[in-house]
């Protein structure tokens, strides 16, 4: 039977990153990493379109948490203990150097996430960490404050902490954890994904963007600023993208059927659109409503509003009725449109549920047994997008190795 000091399932960022710390925090310890399948790294490389969204340029925790739809209470500590600063430096000083976008994404300046695989996998190995893929968990059994794990080869394995790090949940995987180790977890539902629209009218925007975008759904009061893009199954865009983290129930419970109201313009207050829309008439008497583009929109909006108001786009602007401009005013701050279905946003699945985070202690160990540790995806913890996962998987992997190794040393 081989002794090891600490295995973890799962190949992916969060298991990585725990094993790359617990080699840092105490080079001596046995640690291997399982992967059942060929890839590791997997999500790391398709994340951000290929280049890898490390973390997001915002390093005040009490504003970081906010970003977190389900878990930011349980995450404070983690985010304390490593936060955004030191994701940046603990990069920096394996040789990979951080850049801030404009949005505050940050990505590798290779832009590619190779980078972040390579220099994960590298520091592991070079630290004299064991990877074992086409390698699964069969059987766990945990006697004398030994775990004597079966893996899916034969191997009988004994070590004296094992850290689940198996990525998002499905019910597979829910299934695996409560047969094996008697883990709960809450119900699992998609999160980030866009919305589907069957609205031709709206497709023949396809395409087009606005930079200061409103959405809420009908019979909730909360609402969603930012960037929305029309595309050819409907809406999408960081202000979209945002809703359905903070959502993801609300839309799983109704089947993904429901009214969203979308505003083109910043500025939300009816009143003072009213205004500023008689004045732009005022001010253009004799121009054809077209040639008035008013609220910095682009032209083809424009006109598309126009005609969704019922007013001819060469219509002289005097001549528009108060009825009309009052249909003008709600296309733009509270356009209707009836959600039939979600798309998953690129290959980035996000799932909202995990592992009930009442049973798990700050440094991640289990309360039933402190000698199994979860981390990363699979816990009861999500963000929106924007590098904001990337950061709780650092974040909760680093806690675990830190308890982990001063555990072994003392």
């Amino acid at each position: 039977m081989q002794n090891l000091d600490v295995v973890i399932v799962g190949g992916g960022a969060s298991g990585f990153f725990c094993a790359c710390e617990l080699l840092i925090n105490n080079p001596k310890l046995n640690v291997e990493i399982w992967e059942k399948s060929s890839k590791i790294l997997s999500k790391v490389r398709i994340s951000g379109g290929g280049r890898c969204n490390v973390t997001h340029d915002l390093r005040e925790n009490r504003n970081l948490i906010k970003k977190y739809p389900r878990g930011g209470k349980y995450l404070r500590h983690k985010l304390n203990a490593f936060g955004v600063q030191n994701t940046i430096d603990w990069f920096e000083s394996k040789g990979v150097i951080l850049k801030t976008e404009s949005d505050q994404r940050m990505f590798p300046i290779s832009n590619s996430s190779e980078t972040i695989a390579k220099c994960l996998e590298e520091t592991f190995i070079n630290l004299g960490g064991k990877l074992r893929s086409h390698c699964s968990l069969e059987l766990a059994k945990f006697e004398n404050l030994e775990w004597q794990l079966e893996t899916s080869n034969g191997d009988v394995v004994q070590t004296q902490y094992l850290v689940l790090a198996i990525g998002g949940l499905t019910l597979a995987k829910t299934k695996w954890l409560k047969d094996n180790f008697a883990v709960e977890t809450t119900t699992l539902v998609p999160s980030i994904f866009t919305l589907n629209i069957a609205d031709r009218d709206l497709h023949q925007l396809t395409g087009l963007s606005v930079n200061k975008g409103r959405i809420k759904y009908e019979g909730f009061k909360s609402e969603y600023e930012g960037p929305i893009l029309i595309t050819h199954w409907g809406l999408s865009g960081p202000a979209v993208l945002a809703s359905s983290a903070w959502h993801a129930r609300d839309l799983f419970e109704l089947n993904y059927n429901a009214i969203v109201q979308v505003g083109w313009i910043g500025d939300k207050n009816e009143d003072q659109v009213r205004e500023q829309l008689l004045n732009l008439w005022l001010e253009n008497k004799s121009k054809s409503a077209r040639n008035a583009i008013g609220f910095g929109l682009s032209r083809r909006l424009w006109e598309w509003l126009l005609q969704k108001a019922g007013i001819p786009i060469d219509k002289t602007c005097s001549d528009i009725k108060k009825d009309e401009s009052n249909r003008l005013v709600e296309n733009l701050i509270r356009m209707k449109f009836q959600v039939e279905g979600r798309t998953t946003y690129k290959e980035e699945f996000v799932t909202a549920g995990g592992i009930q985070l009442s049973d798990l202690n700050e440094n991640g160990s289990f309360k039933q047994n402190e000698h199994l540790y979860a981390i990363g995806e699979m816990l009861d913890i999500d963000g929106i997008t924007g590098g904001f996962n990337f950061q709780a998987a650092w974040s909760t992997a680093h806690v675990c190795a830190l308890d982990i190794a001063n555990k072994i040393i003392g």
